[in-house]
């Protein structure tokens, strides 16, 4: 594990950023996509804060905000909250990482945001060059794949593929 503090006494907010290394190269052949659909899922409730809008709201309500992405070897995730707030946002964050719950329910909701990002980025000429290019390299080179998730390729993924996913990132 490395760690980077940086302290700067002007700053009004403090933050905090874990990059795992696990991004949608690590994705299996009959479920590419699931490092990004696992992305999602992680913000979703956890075992010490099991509602899904905790994290949310804790962090909107202390001035501050949370993002993540999947690249190809790495998934980041983020957030940026008050420092008074800092300790409680840290908390829920690291549960993420230790306990998440992956409630079902949630499942079709997040598969449907994924395969939305894939649908808004068909339109975009950057994501469909990547697209080619990752056609192009041979069958069986780990480049050679999708990486955004869709409907389709999520479509045999359940709570115990991200379990599993999860345990093995």
């Amino acid at each position: 594990l490395k760690v980077l503090l940086v302290s700067n006494p002007k700053y009004n907010l403090s933050a905090a950023s874990v990059n795992v290394k696990v991004g949608s190269l690590s994705d299996p052949a009959d479920a590419q996509g699931v490092a990004h659909f696992l992305e999602h899922m992680l913000f979703l409730g956890t075992e010490k804060y099991p509602d899904v809008e905790n994290y949310k709201t804790y962090l909107t309500t202390n001035g501050g905000y949370a993002n993540a992405y999947t690249a190809e070897d790495h998934t980041n995730y983020l957030f940026e909250v008050l420092h008074d707030a800092y300790e409680g946002a840290l908390d829920r964050f690291a549960q993420f990482f230790i306990s998440p719950l992956f409630k079902p329910d949630f499942t079709e909701r997040e598969i449907n945001a994924v395969n939305s990002e894939f649908q808004k980025n068909m339109e975009n000429d950057y994501w469909r060059m990547r697209q080619i290019k990752r056609a192009l390299y041979d069958e069986g080179h780990p480049a050679n794949h999708f990486e955004i998730g869709s409907l389709e390729t999520l479509s045999k993924v359940d709570r115990q593929v991200l379990l599993d996913f999860h345990e093995k990132s």
